[in-house]
């Protein structure tokens, strides 16, 4: 799976669990390096998302490591999301589900 139909899964799973407010940068190339992929919000739950896709042997560069990282430290829910982690993700979207959180090795 590439890391963009990842990331169109998570958007159409997180739709279906009341994640309505939904951002992604569609050509990041005129923006500034390391922004997450996407922006999940859940009104219902008064919870936002910011998340970095990669495949299974996707690299993250050191801007996105940077971002990821300044927002994780601000409190906010952040993750780095590849395909094996579907299941931890799956619970995650759940409206009441555990926080997202970033790997230990990151």
């Amino acid at each position: 799976m590439t890391e963009e139909q990842f990331r169109r899964h998570i958007r159409q799973l997180a739709t279906l669990r009341g994640w309505s407010l939904a951002y992604h940068t569609h050509n990041s190339r005129r923006s500034d390096a390391g922004w997450p992929d996407e922006v999940y919000g859940h009104p219902g739950s008064k919870r936002t998302l910011f998340i970095e896709f990669k495949s299974d042997t996707g690299r993250i560069r050191p801007e996105q490591r940077t971002w990821l990282r300044h927002l994780a430290n601000c409190g906010l829910e952040t993750g780095l999301w590849r395909p094996r982690d579907l299941p931890q993700i799956v619970k995650i979207l759940a409206p009441e589900g555990p926080r997202a959180e970033l790997p230990d090795n990151l």
